[in-house]
């Protein structure tokens, strides 16, 4: 076969640019019709019947959210359901510790010594220390020996792969020997 060579290519083009051209030079344009006008604009403002929550009620309601936070988060703890307790941490634990954490830190003090109140107290730890650092370290500060120790490891550990000078301060305040603290001090110097 032989191969078409470049100009045949563009003659051939042309010659059909051109008579598609000329089929459709006989067409007369059509005019359509054109788009109809917006229709008026209405007002922005429309009186609402509902009546504004003054400052009281938004209080109220504000308290009575918070301790229904408080209730849930402390029946999917004792209800040991593995996806309600993830639920609760994922989404009720983090509102209550940014809201109130008073109330999770008085659901630790209330709950009896076992696997529900180390596993609140490890879950506190570690997402209060990343949202406010010093209020967490005063909490556990108030701590049990041992569970002291446990909460500022847990909070060694979440804080450790992005601020590696604030775990080593925060192991070096509560007296933690771990196999990462050299590390930790060489990486500060």
């Amino acid at each position: 076969m032989r191969p078409i060579s470049i100009v045949t290519l563009v003659l051939l083009t042309l010659s059909g640019v051109g008579v598609s051209y000329w089929l459709g030079a006989g067409e007369t344009r059509r005019h359509w019709p054109k788009a109809t006008p917006p229709p008026p604009p209405s007002p922005v403002y429309t009186q609402s019947r509902e009546r504004a929550p003054d400052e009281e009620e938004i209080q109220r309601q504000a308290r009575e959210h918070n301790a229904r936070l408080e209730s849930e988060l402390e029946l999917a703890l004792l209800a040991k359901d593995a996806q309600r307790r993830e639920a609760a941490f994922t989404f009720i634990l983090p509102e209550l510790v940014q809201v109130e954490p008073s109330r999770a830190v008085a659901m630790v003090a209330r709950l009896e010594p076992g696997e529900a109140r180390d596993t609140l107290r490890a879950e506190l730890a570690r997402q209060w220390i990343a949202k406010d650092a010093d209020a967490a370290v005063r909490w556990m500060k108030t701590l049990p020996d041992a569970e002291r120790r446990a909460s500022a490891v847990t909070a060694i550990e979440s804080i450790l792969a992005h601020s590696p000078d604030e775990a080593a301060a925060l192991a070096d305040e509560f007296g933690i020997d771990s196999p990462l603290l050299p590390r930790l001090k060489a990486s500060r110097n």
